[in-house]
């Protein structure tokens, strides 16, 4: 950076430093990159010479030292102290909790599926409630929510499906005729650019529940839901803590733990600090009223950044709206922030969004059909193609159902022999049946009785991506399907790409 910087002032040449300062996306304008669905941590440091708090960084001073032989001689001028300082915080409990339906400021009890827009609400969570049939174990529901969802059956918790991880279909237990089932969905950043910058929160498409009856693939839609809209902001919050008990409320639609939580601290002396939030799980912060910002567990942000301009002398209020529950309900502001602390929940799957290829701007090294049965097939490419990864898009099964399974897969290199896959390592799949232990390193674990497997109610197209370890160079492909009889789940249309 200093290097370039310096060339470009040599030569005259104009530029613009993004970013000179960090900052901070308060509240909830922190917003969200595509493809796929990523979004933003809070603060918005960006490793800039000037930190998130207003401070230099030893970046800085690197570049100040360069620039003063194009000053002309002149003196630089002295860079500011924080005006108010930096404070610590002792640890302290949030001891109040008011449950997430406390929240509530609209029901509509009839009619079908709405989005936050439909509902009206910018921001939030909201409870989507239906009553079920009668529904066999093994079942799946399939739907696309935007963006974080909790399932509920009978108040019972029974998973979670994550935007972030391409996540859409969960299983479910076996259910009585009557019983209810509570979606709760929390919106997170928006898109801010590109051909997705249309993204609408809660659930945007139908809710669809398949199980397999006696061979039959039967398929429930529920038509009927009550739409409980929670906002999510400081008045939201305060609302819910004047709001008398109400057992029976609790009782339908309080799941443990989930909710709003009060507390506060008293300092002798104001300045800036970092409040810690690690032992939390995920939702909104406010301090005095103001929307300090999104927490998640996972990290890497830990803090939160607090203005000493928003805190008192005396007693200062915290309220964290938490719609997962923490491990334990503990605040702690400290001198220095936590950026860089990942706490990722443990999963065997291999569906972090950041590792999908954008194929459009790729040419594949080969597409077309497989032939149906069982047996090892092989894909000879037109042209030998060099690269570290090997990503195939599945368009079509032979049996015309949608869930696709690969026993096998080898690749030959330039001389036609079969590359070694000792340093193979799966990257990315859309889909895995992490249930059945049918996940994407089944398909170079030398062992052809197992398989790798989409989860019922995953739809077209699927993508696998495999690193290779090095790059390579590869003239063709060999598929082996499934060993049973009729080869369930084997592919028809694909394309396959190496890059």
């Amino acid at each position: 950076m200093v290097e370039g910087m310096d060339e470009m002032l040599s030569k005259g040449i104009s530029f613009s430093l993004y970013m000179t300062h960090g900052g901070t996306s308060f509240g909830h304008w922190a917003g969200a990159n595509s493809p796929g669905f990523a979004p933003d941590v809070t603060s918005y440091d960006y490793d800039a010479p000037i930190n998130e708090y207003g401070l230099a960084t030893p970046k800085f001073w690197e570049l100040r030292k360069m620039m003063e032989k194009y000053y002309e001689g002149k003196k630089m001028l002295n860079v500011p102290k924080a005006p108010m300082g930096i404070i610590s915080v002792p640890r302290f409990e949030l001891k109040e909790f008011k449950p997430l339906v406390y929240g509530c400021d609209s029901i509509a009890k009839t009619g079908g599926l709405k989005t936050f827009e439909e509902m009206n609400m910018g921001w939030g969570s909201m409870m989507y409630e239906t009553t079920l049939p009668e529904i066999p174990a093994q079942s799946v529901l399939t739907a696309d929510i935007h963006d974080f969802a909790q399932f509920f059956i009978n108040g019972k918790y029974i998973g979670k499906t994550d935007r972030v991880k391409n996540e859409k279909t969960i299983a479910l237990p076996a259910v009585k005729k009557g019983d209810k089932l509570l979606i709760i969905v929390e919106g997170m950043g928006r898109i801010n650019f590109g051909r997705a910058i249309k993204d609408f929160k809660g659930i945007v498409s139908d809710v669809t529940i398949t199980a397999n009856v006696e061979n039959n693939e039967i398929t429930w839609k529920p038509l009927e839901w009550t739409k409980i809209r929670i906002p999510d902001d400081y008045n939201t919050a305060f609302r819910a803590f004047a709001a008398p008990a109400d057992a029976n409320l609790e009782k339908q639609l309080a799941p443990q733990g989930r909710g709003y939580y009060r507390g506060s601290f008293i300092i002798n002396k104001v300045g800036d600090t970092f409040l810690n939030f690690e032992r939390w799980g995920k939702g909104q912060v406010y301090v005095n009223g103001h929307a300090m910002g999104r927490i998640w567990s996972i990290g890497p942000q830990q803090t939160l950044y607090i203005p000493g301009c928003w805190l008192k002398k005396g007693q200062n209020e915290v309220v964290v709206l938490d719609v997962v529950g923490p491990r334990e309900p503990v605040v702690w502001g400290q001198t220095e922030p936590e950026l860089n602390k990942l706490q990722l929940e443990k999963s065997n799957k291999h569906n972090n969004i950041g590792d999908k290829p954008d194929l459009n701007s790729m040419t594949p090294a080969a597409k077309g059909s497989f032939k149906p049965g069982n047996g090892w097939q092989t894909i000879k490419f037109d042209a030998q193609k060099k690269g570290r990864f090997l990503a195939i898009e599945i368009a079509s099964n032979h049996d015309g159902k949608e869930v696709s399974a690969i026993a096998e897969l080898y690749l030959q290199g330039a001389d036609g022999k079969r590359l070694s896959r000792e340093p193979w390592v799966a990257k990315y799949a859309d889909s895995e049946e992490e249930n059945g232990n049918h996940t994407l390193d089944k398909v170079y674990d030398l062992q052809e009785s197992t398989y790798w497997q989409t989860v019922r109610g995953a739809s077209f197209p699927h993508l696998i991506v495999i690193d290779l370890g090095s790059e390579q160079t590869v003239s063709a492909l060999e598929y082996l399907p499934r060993a049973e009889q009729g080869a369930p789940g084997s592919v028809k249309d694909f394309r396959v790409f190496v890059y």
